[in-house]
Formats: structure tokens, sequence, C-alpha cells
């Protein structure tokens, strides 16, 4: 078959498009287990989970997310047992709420509600979800921070500090001396508290949030309940930016150019020196590990076709020698195909 003697991915895929078009695509399978590590299985690897913070819309036909800064949008996967309480807190009329998440993406499906986007986001916990931070997106990423009611306390941790601060009482702060930091429980210690965050939906009593840590603060000797948030800032924001490199396929030479946006969106642009149209495929990134990330195409000049590079990065280039298109996996030439770090990033 016509599609396994492709060795360079962009001719691969044009191939692919006219001789292979009828051949379905595989759909995602969603992890369905706890999140245990920072890493999570997809049906194509291992990935970095990651915080997403956004404009979220959750009614019956459409749940959705669109990221900070950004017009891209995703649909939103959400455990089964979150849903309840997610749309206990939505308000009616798909009007849209300030939500944090902790997940991974994947295409999406051919078919359905969520066929209409380029990919879904799996949530893996929910951090926030509130429909009064309406302009959630207008502020900085939070700190980790955990908060109560009755009496009115909350404590944010900083660096190697955790600051208390009461109704009525001056602010107080602690060193941290140590962390324990495992998949369903965080707890941080100083010399005279001890903060326990354990993975657990929690409301607060004096909004309609939904948050996704229960939080047990032990202060020189007084205890305090609540909720709590992890940090909101997207680790893997390191590997946003424009990356070209040149391929010379003997009557012309191909420039590959790559943007990483930071909403996780990924567009590849293909152009030729001897004038051949240009070619584009858009699809997301995610970190794959230390030093890796998976880049994953979901539409190919406007139609769907899923395809797969994993790139490692060192000395500020991304390289790979192989790519995976709808489940076949093909040899990028001899020498495969290096990307080198440009500036600025264009959207």
């Amino acid at each position: 078959m016509i599609c396994r003697q492709l060795t360079l991915a962009p001719i691969a895929a044009v191939l692919l498009l006219a001789g292979c078009a009828s051949d379905p695509a595989a759909g995602p399978t969603p992890e369905k287990e706890a999140l245990t590590t920072p890493e999570v299985a997809t049906s194509s690897g291992k990935v970095q989970a990651f915080m997403l913070r956004g404009q979220v819309t959750i009614g019956h036909e459409s749940r959705s997310i669109q990221p900070c800064g950004s017009t891209q949008q995703y649909w939103l996967h959400l455990p089964a047992g979150d849903l309840p309480a997610a749309n206990a807190v939505a308000p009616r009329g798909y009007e849209p709420m300030y939500g944090e998440f902790i997940g991974y993406l994947e295409p999406a499906p051919a078919e359905g509600f969520a066929a209409d986007y380029h990919a879904r986001f799996n949530v893996k916990q929910i951090n926030l979800l509130s429909a009064e931070m309406r302009q959630g997106c207008q502020q900085p990423p939070r700190k980790t921070r955990a908060f109560g009611n009755e009496p009115g306390w909350s404590i944010d941790v900083a660096g190697d500090t955790a600051s208390l601060s009461r109704i009525s009482y001056p602010t107080q702060q602690q060193t941290i001396s140590s962390r324990d930091i495992r998949s369903g429980q965080h707890v941080y210690k100083g010399r005279n508290f001890t903060l326990t965050m354990t993975q657990a939906q929690c409301n607060d009593t004096m909004s309609d949030a939904l948050y996704g840590w229960q939080a047990t603060l032990d202060w020189q000797g007084t205890v305090y309940s609540g909720c709590a948030t992890l940090g909101a800032t997207d680790v893997t924001q390191h590997w946003v930016g424009r990356y070209q490199g040149h391929s010379d396929l003997g009557a012309t030479v191909l420039t590959t150019t790559l943007n990483l946006l930071p909403d996780h969106s990924a567009v590849t642009e293909y152009s030729y020196s001897d004038g051949q149209p240009g070619l584009s495929e858009k699809g997301f990134w995610q970190q794959a590990g230390d030093g890796k990330i998976r880049v994953t195409m979901a539409q190919y000049q406007g139609r769907r076709l899923i395809s797969e590079r994993l790139f490692t990065r060192e000395d500020g280039q991304l390289s790979t020698r192989q790519e995976i298109i709808n489940g076949e996996t093909y040899e990028l030439g001899e020498n495969g195909l290096t990307l080198d770090k440009l500036s600025p990033v264009q959207p």
C-alpha cells in the first residue's frame, strides 16, 4: 500500500490524504484512572498532566474551556464523579464560569458534540470552578492557598514561606521546613504549623465555588479546616516558542515551522523553495517527560488527520526521527527532523 512507502512526513500527509483518507482514524481513549503521578497514560503514550485555566461553559450539549488569553476552545471531558458537583455550580443558559483543571489533551472524537473541536481536555482533577470569579482570567495565576470560614482564615504557600491571615489578627509567617508531595495529598510543615491538603471535592460555605482539595491547618495548636487550591501556574510553558528547520529534498528545500502557543495549541507550516503551495497542520502540544514534548496534529489542510511526533530537546533544538499518522509509523528520512528555536512565537 502506498501509505507504507513514505519516509518524509509532509509528503506522507499529502499522499495519505489522497490514497488513505477512507481509513477510519481510531478515536482517543480517555484515561479513567485516578491521577497518581505527574505523568498520565494516553492512547499514544505518556504525557505530563498540566494546569489549564480559562473560561468554562457547561451544559447539556456543550462542555468547553477557552484558555485564558486565547480564542482557542477545547472540549472539556470531566470525570463522571465530578459532573454532578460541576453541574450544581454551573449557571443556567450556558453562562461562562472560571475554571482551573489538571489534565491532558487528546484528539477529539470523530463523532458527537466534541467532534467540532480540535482536541478535548481530559480532566484528572478540578482545582477550582466558580461562577462568581468570571474575571478570573484577568488575574495572575494564584499560589497554593488554603482557606476557611467561621472564623475566616487563609494561608498562602509561596516558596519557602507560609503566610496566615485571619480576621482581626496581623499576618503571621513561618518558614516551611518540609514538604511531602504525593498523589492525593500535600503536607507542608514548619516549626509550629502543619498544613494538610487532601484531594477531595470541597465547597466554600460563603460561595457557590467548587474546589478540588480539602484542607486542615494546625497553626500553633489551633486547628482550622476548609478548602484549598494548588498553584495555578502551568509549569510546562517553557516549551512555548517558534521552531524552524530545513530539509533538502533534492529538487526543493522544505522549511518546517512549528509554533507552540501558550494555550497548548500547535501549528505546523510547510513551505517549499521552488514555489509549491504551502501546507499547514493544526493541533496541540504537551510535555511528555523530562526533555521531551509530544506534538499532535488533528487537522491537515482543514481535514481530520491525526499525526504525532515525539520531540527531544537538546541545546535549544527539537529533534525526532519518526511520525505516527493515523496509527502508522513512518521514518522522517535518513536524518530525521531537527528544529531550531526562534523568537518570538507567532500565534
